[in-house]
């Protein structure tokens, strides 16, 4: 009311989004604000492989680095997609290429990587040269509803359907089903909240990742069948993210002057509190993680997935 002094300005850190909720042009500020921070501070915070997404700590190496847990996971997740030599991969929400990179390295794939943030897109094309994948990795900076092509022998987003939005989200289902070939393969990892959880929240919307939304997984396993996906499994990685984030916080801890110099003593902060409360939701339920796998039948309802839950994961043979 004016009562004490003038109201406090808005704090630097938090986001000012215009235009209609989920049109191309504010889903591409709500991603800059986020994933175009700084690289620098991504590098430092998240360190090698640079990926931006939960890990994976098997039972019979509990003791593995976080960097092994990343490791872990994209193997995993190349399996699932049984990503052979050759294989068209599509990574869409690319992030700082870990999955993309990983691919093309070690199995050999031909992957165009998709992320609409600019800053992620020059770090992952300069990452491409200096390994020499230029012949196996296309970088592509657009929509994912601009997308063209198709008949991918695999499709994956990492954690990037929280940024599609609800109403969007058939279509989002709907592109993928598209993209991919018949008997092909896709896998979605992506957060979910409890039943009763309201899933980021609004400090994370206001200050981290604006206009995310979060659902329970058997709405978005409903949403992926609806567009005329067959799911194959489901994995729930909940408790590896309560360990990727506090791996993250203890980064932030013990690099702090480093942090502060790269984004700001008040994004700092903004982070300590994201982190902290993150690793608490996925500890008590409120959040989720899980790995949806799905393949596109074909048209006389054939999918051509092995019987077995290990043969899916194999990545021996294409199906």
């Amino acid at each position: 009311l004016g009562a004490v002094g003038p109201r406090p300005a808005p704090p630097a850190a938090q986001a000012r989004l215009r235009g209609g909720l989920h049109s191309r042009a504010r889903d591409r500020a709500a991603i800059s604000h986020h994933y175009d921070l700084s690289n620098d501070f991504y590098r430092l915070l998240l360190g090698e492989p640079m990926a931006y997404s939960c890990g994976y700590w098997a039972d019979e190496d509990p003791d593995r680095t976080p960097a092994e847990a990343q490791y872990a996971k994209l193997e995993l997740v190349c399996r699932k997609l049984a990503v052979v030599p050759g294989a068209r991969l599509l990574d869409i929400g690319c992030g700082w290429g870990s999955l993309t990179l990983y691919a093309a390295e070690r199995h050999k794939a031909q992957v165009t990587a998709v992320t609409l943030a600019h800053e992620q897109a020059a770090y992952v094309r300069r990452k491409v040269r200096e390994r020499g994948l230029e012949h196996r990795v296309e970088v592509v900076c657009q929509d994912y509803r601009d997308i063209d092509g198709g008949a991918y022998d695999a499709v994956a987003t990492i954690e990037m359907g929280e940024h599609v939005g609800d109403a969007e989200y058939p279509a989002f289902a709907a592109a993928l089903r598209r993209l991919v070939r018949p008997r092909g393969r896709v896998l979605v990892q992506q957060m979910s909240r409890g039943r009763n959880a309201p899933g980021g929240g609004p400090f994370i919307e206001a200050y981290i990742a604006p206009d995310m939304h979060m659902r329970p997984l058997g709405e978005t396993v409903t949403l992926l069948e609806g567009a005329g996906l067959e799911v194959r499994s489901a994995e729930s990685l909940r408790e590896h993210y309560v360990r990727t984030v506090a791996a993250w916080h203890r980064t932030l801890e013990d690099r702090w002057a480093d942090v502060v110099r790269l984004v700001g003593a008040e994004t700092a902060r903004v982070w300590r509190l994201y982190l902290v409360g993150g690793a608490l939701a996925f500890e008590q339920g409120r959040m989720g993680v899980d790995q949806i796998l799905c393949v596109r039948p074909t048209s006389l309802g054939e999918s051509g997935m092995p019987g077995s839950p290990e043969g899916w994961y194999t990545g021996l043979e294409r199906s």
